[in-house]
């Protein structure tokens, strides 16, 4: 192997190389310049984004700007207000101190700023003109043509709507810590977000929705401000949980496994709750510089404030009047002649819960049903024992594999709604839902959007029963963006599926056992939970001791 000599990098593959650590995509842009405006002491932001944020990120603000002579300064790499000692490293207060964003987004865009009556234009980290400018109040950075310099960078970038969808989480992230701010955000020249700057409760309701904003819990305790939701209120992904440190997001699993903790026992196992969590940390008790983009923060104490977080969120759930997650009242005793179990009998049943779709032509089933017991289990007689079958696990099942042979041979079977049902979605979320029309589509949803913040339901999957299509549509929707497809279908199938806890007529039963029996060989639902168990002929002659 040759030895190459060693030397200096080129300052613009230095300043691309930085530029790479900084500026991902366009929503670091939005980030690093909302964190800046803030610094700043801005009140109102506005944040507007053309092409997905490639063609335009534009953030204006009305802070105390730049001085007028070092607008030129503020680009160049490593220059700063903000520290000017080591020891001011130990101290961090501001979301910004290192003096990178600015030049890093300068190296890989086309920028243009104006601030105190001054503006420069700046390309690939090169001023081209700088001058005097009309007086505005505050700051305005204009970035254009992100990483056409760099053109390698372009093809790691996603789908518009998905990077649309990712500029826009930023924007809600700082617009839900810090709701006392005027936060507005513009897609392709329309307003889709925009806060009022009063307080929590209004700013959840703008970027969540009203109704969900009734739901949250507003946090009342030392150096834990924000807000969780009750548990009633959930997702199927954690896109809807803000963590951070003195204002600044971050990245923190350990953080989000102590919130989660709170919920154990009382959110279903893949649901996640509502949050906004801002941690109020002395500065000299944790580092903020240990990660480039400053997502992540490590704590001096990290116990305490773990314990800190967990103490304001189960004191706010204290008071919730939601139900915890249990196992049906009956099975907590047995009781005499075996209650909640229920014979055949030979009537059908006028409004079945399990669809009328007959098992594959030519199946035979080989168990016969016996019963239901606790509402949630049927029992059956097989060649090799008896079965139990958990009717939700099953019916979970069965719903899967038929909705993925219909995705798979492009045939879905949807079915009108008598009245179109209208979603509210945060603006990320809506900016996403193009992208996914298509395979929405193929799942048995016809959407549309519907307003500024809204979609409208037309036609659902066959299988769902109306009162679930909203949160199937919801949970479809989350894993589509942010998982797989096999994800969104489980979680269709999960809400199209018979509940654990409802009584099934005995037709019913039969026809749950057929399906499952006669469509597939697996033995757990599409979650991994088991499907049935079987009592052996063996291990129970072996049990009572008739060995004959």
């Amino acid at each position: 192997m040759t030895i190459r000599a060693i030397r200096a990098l080129p300052p613009e593959v230095a300043d691309a190389i930085a530029a790479g650590e900084v500026v991902e995509r366009p929503a670091s842009v939005v980030k690093e310049l909302i964190e800046n405006a803030l610094d700043g002491g801005a009140r109102r932001i506005t944040v507007e984004v053309r092409g997905a944020g490639r063609n335009l990120v534009r953030v204006g603000d009305d802070g105390a700007g730049i001085p007028p002579d070092q607008l030129a300064l503020a680009f160049q790499r490593h220059a700063t207000s903000k520290v000017m000692s080591l020891g001011d490293l130990e101290a961090i207060v501001t979301l910004g101190f290192r003096g990178e964003a600015l030049a890093s987004i300068a190296a890989v865009s086309d920028v243009e700023c104006t601030s105190s009556g001054r503006r420069i234009h700046l390309r690939a980290g090169r001023v081209l003109e700088e001058g005097p400018a009309g007086p505005s109040p505050g700051t305005v950075v204009e970035v254009r043509d992100l990483f056409a310099n760099t053109p390698a960078r372009l093809k790691f970038m996603k789908s518009e709507a998905t990077e649309t969808a990712a500029c826009l989480h930023v924007v809600q992230q700082f617009a839900l810590l810090h709701p006392e701010l005027r936060f507005r955000a513009v897609v392709e020249g329309r307003t889709v977000l925009h806060t009022p700057g009063t307080v929590l409760t209004d700013a959840l309701a703008a970027v969540h929705g009203a109704a969900p904003a009734r739901e949250m819990l507003l946090l009342d305790w030392p150096d834990v401000a924000g807000a969780v939701s009750q548990p009633k209120l959930s997702r199927g992904n954690r896109d809807g949980i803000v963590l951070a440190v003195n204002g600044r997001p971050i990245a923190s699993r350990a953080l989000g496994f102590a919130l989660e903790e709170c919920y154990r026992g009382s959110l279903e196992r893949g649901r996640h709750p509502l949050a906004v969590i801002d941690l109020t940390v002395e500065p000299g008790a944790l580092d903020v510089n240990v990660h480039p983009a400053k997502r992540e923060v490590k704590f001096h104490a990290e116990g305490a404030v773990f314990a800190a977080l967990q103490r304001a969120v189960r004191s706010a759930l204290a008071g919730s009047d939601a139900p915890r997650i249990a196992i049906p009242a009956s099975a907590a005793a047995p009781a005499p002649a075996a209650p909640g179990f229920r014979q055949l009998t030979l009537h059908e049943p006028a409004a079945p819960i399990l669809d009328q779709v007959p098992p594959a032509a030519g199946a035979r089933p080989f168990l016969r049903p016996l019963g239901q017991v606790l509402d949630g289990y049927l029992v059956a007689e097989g060649p090799e024992g008896v079965i139990l079958i958990d009717q939700h696990a099953a019916h979970e099942r069965v719903l899967f594999n038929r909705f993925r042979a219909r995705l798979d041979a492009g045939a879905p079977l949807s079915q009108s709604l008598l009245l179109p049902i209208v979603v509210d979605l945060d603006p990320a979320t809506l900016a996403a839902l193009g992208d996914q029309q298509p395979t929405l589509g193929a799942f048995g949803f016809e959407v549309e959007v519907f307003g500024p913040r809204s979609a409208r339901i037309l036609a659902a999957p066959a299988e769902t029963p109306p009162g679930r299509v909203e949160a199937a549509f919801r949970e479809v929707l989350a894993g589509l963006r942010e998982l797989s497809v096999d994800d969104a279908l489980a979680s269709l199938a999960c809400h199209s599926a018979v509940r654990f806890g409802d009584p099934l007529e005995p037709a019913e039963q039969r026809r749950l056992i057929e399906e499952l029996e006669s469509t597939t060989p697996d033995a757990t639902c599409p979650h991994g939970r088991p499907t049935r168990l079987v009592l052996e002929w063996q291990d129970l002659k072996r049990h009572f001791r008739r060995n004959y």
